[in-house]
């Protein structure tokens, strides 16, 4: 996640920039290789607490749900 004018492509919130309503969820937003696990950045990316918020849900209200 980078600013637009470094060559950033979502901002914080993975909302990309200039396509209204899309979100990008996965490896190719973090601007570093990471050092670590790729597994686990990943489901923590695709967690996505952010876009959880954004459409107001809450934990009780998905819990149970299925996992995309």
């Amino acid at each position: 996640m980078r600013p637009l004018r470094d060559g950033g492509v979502v901002d914080k919130d993975l909302n990309v920039y200039g396509v209204e309503g899309l979100k990008l969820c996965d490896l190719s937003i973090i601007p570093e290789n990471v050092g670590a696990n790729t597994n686990n950045t990943a489901i923590l990316v695709g967690a996505a607490v952010i876009v959880a918020a954004e459409l107001g849900l809450t934990y009780e209200s998905v819990k149970g749900s299925p996992t995309v």
